[in-house]
């Protein structure tokens, strides 16, 4: 543990009025005694867990209630503990267990040195000292667990001994303060053993009996109060689970029993069994929405009011919602399809053509009569027979006019200039048409790629999360033990994603200690994602995810083409959030700087893709039709690795790549692919290979400029085998100096070499 000295910084809460309240009420009962050192260990544990000042005014007005001598030793101890909680605060640094032990014995030399009359008060003095600054530890810890982080989660061990300690002590002084025959204990632990049975449950309950008993048998010698305690407590949790107005009543008969029968407090009268009474009484007029507020809050089962629970309709309502939202980009989708009604068939354009034909050259001709009367078929086939070469090649010429038009018409120059015109706008039509078909279809695919991610998503969204209370409780206790501050920890599991959620003082958060307590706890490698500011100063948001299986080490070597400064090849590794890894690599056609520019383009549409969480299918068809629909004949060779970083599962994809190596356990196995690059075709489809690897295993990716200098993947794959190096870099090097040397240093193309090992 390493006490803090931020406590002028705590705002009043209701939290802090209890502890306040608290604080002040030992300080009264404690004031008188151990020579006031117990009421010292309480402002000790004040100064570190609430306002330093409010704390030092308590301390010193219940001092200043037992005489000015007490007050005298109170004030200079109070003054030691304050100009070392300043000093440290300014200081911005935190006080040790063992600076701090010094610090509380060097606050109590002016207690040890002044006043004693014998060598006998002098040993009283030590020990009541000692105990003083025990005590001061454990309320530090008390403090800590109740009021600092709340018993909404389990205390440690260490708290939790510490917490029964300072129960012990509390009735130690209580049990000394008598008005009359009106004992105050009797006032305290029906109330404690009542509320305990209520808030915290039958065990709390029957701890406090046996903590209360103890503390009354060290302050009185006598076993009576230890006795009623414990029977209190069995009335309390049987009955209190009826009706608590139940409970406190068979708590009040439980004390007129037994002092009726029993002579508990030495006399049978209304003046003894008063603080009982009036026990019984503040409980019950106490509401109960009160209690059960603090049941729940206290028991952990706040999630009643917000948490979980909540979170898992809410999961429910955002899934529905995302659903909607699929359906309506698969809608969007459907209507863009729909909307891409086709083109004029070419058979449809060379009969209209024929039409236009007869309507415009042959409208005031003298032999139209004889032309579309007496020979209709006839010309009606020689005119759609000008009309197909035209709207083939683009133009027909007087070499395609058939002879038995040729002999009989007077205007074929006219005939063959419409014909043409007409096939121009035609094709300038189908073009057109086309393209605006071609930007329908892509946004349907990519609208159609949306619905597939919200549809994910909802899937992901409705899916419940397991959570394992022990657990997270037993992750509190050892970050606290471990000396981080934990105020709370939520794990969360949706099917094979394991996230954590850790509430730390913003002044203790060690990322490695975290990472070594959290990966203890759950039996599996994690490692801390963010840290994220709560809307207090003193807490952040640690947030934890499970590491995949695998990583990756890349290495890549490059060389332009001869006579090239700038290399067409484009080469990119990118994990995604994920747990995937692409390793991609890509070849524009030519080389120089315009190849450069095509494959850049070209792997950052892909890498975009991937990262917006697209399939492979949607993503591939999606940026061909981007370089088809470019009008500038962008043409680019694709060699992609989409590896699995959890499952050592991965997709080789390629589009116009040449074949790829994997070595796995000494064996070298060759990935060749069969389909045209991105750009050629409107419609393509993606050779898709899919393998397991496992740790050590290397995959080789490279350019047609590298495959080009071997004579065939064969080549290749015994020179890889070939390599004893292990490092991917090295790797990498080697195989492009194998390239460059047979083909004597002057490649003919771009050459890329990326070598990636998973480890």
């Amino acid at each position: 543990m390493k006490v803090k000295t931020d406590g002028l910084k705590n705002k009043l809460t209701v939290k802090t009025i209890l502890l306040y309240v608290l604080y002040a009420a030992l300080a009264v009962c404690s004031g008188g005694v151990m020579g006031g050192n117990l009421t010292f260990g309480l402002f000790v544990g004040a100064v570190y867990s609430a306002n330093p000042l409010i704390a030092l005014v308590i301390y010193l007005g219940g001092s200043a209630v037992y005489g000015w001598n007490c007050l005298l030793h109170a004030g200079v101890k109070s003054a030691i503990v304050m100009l070392v909680a300043t000093v440290y605060r300014f200081a911005k640094r935190k006080i040790g267990k063992m600076m701090l032990l010094l610090y509380l014995v060097a606050a109590n030399i002016f207690y040890l040195a002044y006043g004693f009359t014998d060598y006998f008060d002098l040993f009283d003095k030590f020990i009541f000292a000692a105990c003083g600054i025990a005590f001061a530890y454990v309320s530090i810890y008390t403090f800590r667990a109740v009021f600092v982080r709340g018993l909404n989660y389990r205390p440690a061990l260490d708290e939790t001994v510490c917490i029964g300690l300072f129960v012990v002590v509390s009735a130690y002084c209580v049990s000394q303060i008598t008005f009359g025959q009106f004992q105050l204990i009797y006032f305290i632990a029906p109330f404690a053993l009542l509320f305990s049975a209520v808030c915290f449950g039958d065990k709390a309950s029957l701890c406090a009996a046996i903590l209360i008993g103890i503390g009354n048998v060290f302050a009185t010698g006598d076993y009576g109060c230890c006795v009623y305690c414990a029977v209190a407590a069995l009335v309390a949790v049987t009955l209190c689970r009826v009706s608590r107005y139940l409970g406190a009543l068979a708590v009040l008969m439980a004390d007129v029993l037994m002092s009726y029968f029993l002579d508990l407090h030495g006399a049978f009268n209304v003046v003894t069994v008063a603080p009982t009474f009036a026990s019984a009484l503040v409980f019950v007029v106490i509401p109960t929405r009160v209690f059960t507020y603090l049941h729940d809050y206290c028991a952990g089962n706040a999630d009643r009011y917000l948490s979980k629970t909540v979170v898992e309709k809410m999961g429910d309502t955002v899934s529905r919602r995302l659903v909607r939202l699929s359906d309506i980009f698969l809608s969007m989708k459907n209507a863009f399809f729909t909307m891409s009604a086709g083109t004029v068939s070419p058979e449809e354009a060379e009969r209209a053509i024929v039409k236009q034909c007869s309507e415009t050259v042959c409208r005031d001709c003298e032999g139209r009569v004889r032309c579309w009367r007496q020979n209709l078929a006839q010309t009606e086939q020689n005119l759609l027979q000008l009309g197909v070469c035209a709207v083939k090649r683009g133009r027909c010429t007087i070499l395609d006019v058939p002879q038995s038009l040729s002999v009989r018409c007077d205007r074929v120059s006219g005939l063959l200039s419409e014909v043409n015109a007409q096939a121009q706008v035609y094709r300038s039509y189908k073009e057109r048409a086309e393209t605006a078909d071609n930007g329908k279809v892509l946004l349907g695919e990519q609208m159609g790629g949306v619905s597939d991610l919200l549809m994910q998503l909802a899937n992901e969204t409705k899916n419940r999360s397991t959570c394992d209370r022990n657990r997270e409780q037993e992750l509190v206790e050892k970050l606290v033990f471990h000396n981080v501050l934990c105020k709370g920890a939520a794990i969360a599991q949706q099917k094979e994603i394991v996230t954590v959620v850790l509430t730390v003082s913003a002044k203790d958060v060690d990322r490695e200690t975290i990472e070594k307590v959290v990966s203890t706890t759950l039996k599996q490698p994690v490692a801390v994602e963010r840290v994220e500011q709560t809307e207090s100063d003193a807490w952040v948001n640690v947030l934890l995810a499970v590491k995949p299986r695998y990583n990756v080490v890349f290495g890549v070597s490059s060389a332009p083409k001869f006579g090239n400064d700038v290399s067409g090849d484009t080469h990119s590794v990118t994990q995604t959030d994920n747990g995937k890894c692409i390793i991609a690599l890509c070849d524009g056609m030519g080389n120089g700087a315009k190849a450069e520019a095509m494959s850049a383009t070209s792997i950052s549409l892909v890498e975009s893709f991937y990262r917006a969480g697209f399939d492979n299918d949607t993503i591939l068809s999606c940026v061909n039709k981007l370089l088809v629909g470019s009008g500038n004949e962008i043409f680019c060779a694709v060699d992609m690795v989409v590896l699995d970083l959890y499952n050592g599962l991965a997709d080789f994809i390629k589009l116009g790549a040449c074949s790829g190596l994997v070595r796995s356990a000494g064996k070298v196995e060759i990935v060749s692919g069969s389909s045209l690059p991105l750009g050629v075709l409107e419609e393509m489809t993606p050779s898709v290979t899919k393998k397991a690897l496992l740790g050590g295993d290397t995959v080789v990716l490279m350019s047609d400029g590298v495959a080009d200098c071997f004579k065939d993947p064969n080549a290749i794959a015994q020179a890889f085998a070939e390599v004893a190096l292990n490092v991917p870099q090295s790797v990498a090097e080697v195989l492009l100096n194998r390239a460059l040397k047979l083909c004597n240093g002057k490649p003919t193309d771009d050459m890329t070499v990326i070598v990636a090992k998973l480890s």
